[in-house]
């Protein structure tokens, strides 16, 4: 296995999931520290033009998203294990991704808004397809708080009777939570008012982030260009349930934040799960793209 590299900025929740991740299961691992705003020439040399983080690249496979991440990791390092996919730690996961980190961010941004540039607002203002207004921010402030305070006493109840959400170890549902409300713990929120869920955070911090040795990212884009793609894990269905099969020319982006994020390529990998697309870079070479399908939006480019 080639090393593995994580594409990331320290900042980003998204990827503090995935840092975590990487300790929980004591893995060395590469750091490519990206922009935290756009352009980033040097990512989108590898992923065709999305230039949300965390990626995840292992030889010429660049996975993008956090849920993909992580099952690729589990794959490759399935010991000690973290319970990903159905069952509570989904259920989790998907509560987390669609209501708990938009009231963890409006509280973070609200409280952090006047140590943000003006150009990093514009250029998450873009990502959002709407304007990012400093006082309105401000004024969302205190909603936001109680907002949040509520969810987390719901998380505390869950977490004082068990030492993590997925049970007697950590899961996929532990590892997307701990990443948002570090997130919130960023903002300055206030977790001494919940015990047990600021034990769980000490311990999902305990797990450490691994051995992190940093890596530039001409490395990084030399390293994919040395490589081939890896033979499939999964196998395709095609034409799929919407109809799209291998070959067709299609385009990606995410559901949410993702203006100006989107991805074209040959179709070359689909299943209910996951789908891959074939990128023919100048600088990286041939390189395979590997997305979702849950978060993403796919469709046919016609040929102009």
């Amino acid at each position: 296995m080639s090393d593995i590299v994580l594409h990331h900025y320290n900042e980003s929740p998204y990827a503090e999931k995935i840092r975590a991740l990487l300790g929980y299961k004591g893995l060395s691992w590469r750091s490519v520290m990206v922009p935290r705003m756009a352009p980033k020439p040097d990512m989108v040399a590898l992923t065709g033009g999305y230039r949300k983080v965390p990626v995840l690249q292992i030889g010429a496979d660049v996975f993008c998203d956090t849920r993909l991440i992580a099952w690729e990791l589990e794959r490759v390092a399935p010991s000690p294990a973290a319970k990903m996919g159905a069952g509570w730690n989904d259920v989790v996961e998907h509560w987390v991704d669609l209501n708990l980190f938009g009231k963890a961010v409006a509280y973070t941004f609200g409280k952090n808004v006047d140590h943000l540039p003006d150009d990093f607002l514009a250029d998450r203002a873009a990502l959002r397809g709407a304007p990012l207004d400093r006082e309105a921010l401000k004024r969302a402030v205190p909603l936001a708080e109680q907002e949040l305070a509520i969810n987390v006493a719901w998380v505390e109840s869950g977490l004082g009777a068990q030492p993590f959400v997925n049970g007697s170890a950590p899961g996929s549902g532990d590892f997307t939570l701990y990443s948002t409300l570090w997130f919130a713990r960023n903002g300055r929120f206030d977790f001494s008012r919940f015990p047990a869920t600021a034990a769980w955070m000490e311990r999902m911090k305990a797990f450490g982030h691994g051995e992190r040795i940093d890596m530039t990212a001409g490395e990084a884009i030399a390293l994919a260009a040395a490589h081939a793609p890896a033979a499939f894990t999964y196998d395709s269905v095609s034409p799929d349930a919407c109809g799209l099969s291998l070959g067709q020319r299609v385009s990606v982006a995410p559901e949410l934040l993702g203006h100006g994020t989107s991805v074209q390529g040959e179709l070359v990998g689909i299943n209910a799960q996951r789908l891959t697309l074939v990128l023919h870079s100048e600088r990286a070479g041939q390189v395979h793209i590997h997305f979702p399908r849950l978060g993403y939006r796919i469709r046919e480019v016609k040929p102009s």
